[in-house]
Parts: C-alpha cells; sequence; structure tokens
C-alpha cells in the first residue's frame, strides 16, 4: 500500500515558479489498479516520477509498506523500487551495441 499525503512539486528556474502538484492525497491499497488522468501538463508524469521514486516532493509525505519514505536516501529507494516496484516508461532508449543477453 502507499499513502501520500499533503504531496507538491514546485519546479524553480532563476525566473519562474511553476508548481506541478499542490498538496495531493492518495491511498492505494494493494492489487489496487488505478487510473490516473487529466489534460497535457496537468501534473500526470510529475506524480507518477513520485510515485514510482524516481523524484522527490517538495514537500508532503510519502508512505509505502506502512513506512515513511519521504527522507529515505537515494540508495534506500533504489532499493525499494528493485524489490516492489516495475516500470513501463512511453520512451525508451536501447543502447545499440547491447543484445541484452
Amino acid at each position: 500500500m502507499l499513502n501520500l499525503k499533503n504531496i507538491s512539486k514546485v519546479f524553480h528556474t532563476d525566473e519562474v515558479e511553476t508548481t506541478a502538484l499542490n498538496q495531493i492525497n492518495m491511498e492505494i491499497d494493494e492489487g489496487e489498479f488505478i487510473a490516473i488522468m487529466g489534460p497535457s501538463g496537468c501534473g500526470k508524469s510529475t506524480l507518477l516520477n513520485i510515485i514510482g521514486m524516481l523524484d522527490s516532493a517538495s514537500d508532503g509525505e510519502y508512505w509505502f509498506q506502512g513506512q515513511d519514505i519521504s527522507n529515505n536516501s537515494e540508495k534506500e529507494l533504489a532499493g525499494i523500487r528493485k524489490n516492489n516496484l516495475g516500470f513501463i516508461f512511453q520512451n525508451f532508449n536501447l543502447i545499440r551495441f547491447h543484445s541484452g543477453r
């Protein structure tokens, strides 16, 4: 199970501050299927990157299997991803000279 509590994500440049997610609350139970839908630019990919532990929130709490992982190290998050998550990316880049064997 995962639980997001007041998750926000803000991107900063020298001139602009863009809020991609603003206090998102979500709970997904084990075995549950969900769909994340919305128009282009509404924050779907940002949310999925946070859920997939590929990016971190600017604010809020992320609970995964009963543990707050909001402040876990990158190494700890990699271990959680390795043992618990799978990804199918829309775009992927294969290394041409690597056969995959």
